[in-house]
């Protein structure tokens, strides 16, 4: 993600998909809400101290690509400390959590299911599938798209 320059908040003409900052934005939001949101059942870290204001990245409630993501101008060195904040509550959260938790029911979007449904079906394809989406458009923008 650091070496998009002008590729980070750039929309391609024409593309039916949204910048590499909506998508990236996107999938923290989703992590930051369902684990903490979804799973745990607390706020969001993202809407706490006024991030918004130095990210330049509106926060959707909701983490779907609406009508937020056009436009959208990230500042990446600050939005880049909050996705650092939500992968380490993740992982805080990951290495702490019991067996009779992971069988607790949530509701989702797929209806009611055991938290490591969640882990395993959303945490564990989201962010890779928007990774891909994130490498093409890298790609089709002339700069490297995986890192191999």
């Amino acid at each position: 993600m650091g070496d998009c320059g002008d590729a980070l908040n750039k929309e391609l003409p024409g593309a039916t998909v949204t910048s590499i900052a909506a998508i990236y934005a996107h999938l923290v939001f989703a992590e930051d809400t369902i684990v903490n949101g979804m799973i745990q059942g607390k706020p969001p870290i993202y809407p706490q101290d006024g991030r918004e204001a130095t990210t330049g990245v509106p926060f959707p409630g909701n983490p779907g690509m609406g009508d937020w993501a056009k436009g959208l101008q990230m500042n990446y060195p600050a939005f880049q400390e909050y996705a650092k904040e939500v992968f380490a509550n993740t992982d805080v959260y990951l290495s702490a959590v019991s067996e009779a938790d992971l069988q607790k029911k949530v509701q989702t979007p797929a209806g009611e299911q055991p938290v490591e449904w969640v882990v395993v079906t959303l945490l564990g394809t989201h962010a890779p599938q928007h990774i891909g989406e994130i490498a093409a458009l890298k790609g089709v923008q002339g700069l490297k798209g995986l890192p191999f």
